[in-house]
């Protein structure tokens, strides 16, 4: 059996999850290929199979702050701020509401 993917989910999803999600629904081309490297109802990324994906500078930074967004630090050697500078403004504008969330700020 393959792993859950996005549409599969049905309980609700931790405040990570929900952050990352979040992110991947902004942008249709980052949600299709990075979904099915999601498990939702084991609540596990595998960044290993994420991170060998071959992806613009802007797709890139937006996965280095998915991952900072899932487990509370930066990826090393990856300047996320350097690279917000290539997220597209629907991007950008759900990393920081994921933050947001991440940080409690709004449910």
């Amino acid at each position: 059996m393959s792993p859950a993917t996005v549409a599969d989910f049905e309980r609700k999803p931790s405040t990570q999850m929900r952050a990352v999600l979040m992110v991947l629904n902004a942008d249709p081309f980052l949600k299709a290929v990075v979904s099915p490297h999601v498990d939702l109802n084991l609540e596990s990324i595998y960044w290993d199979k994420i991170f060998k994906l071959s992806m613009s500078s802007g797709y890139s930074a937006a996965i280095a702050w998915l991952y900072g967004i899932w487990t509370d630090e930066p990826r090393p050697r990856a300047n996320i701020f350097d690279g917000a500078l290539n997220l597209s403004p629907a991007l950008q504008a759900a990393i920081l509401n994921a933050l947001a969330l991440r940080w409690g700020l709004f449910a």
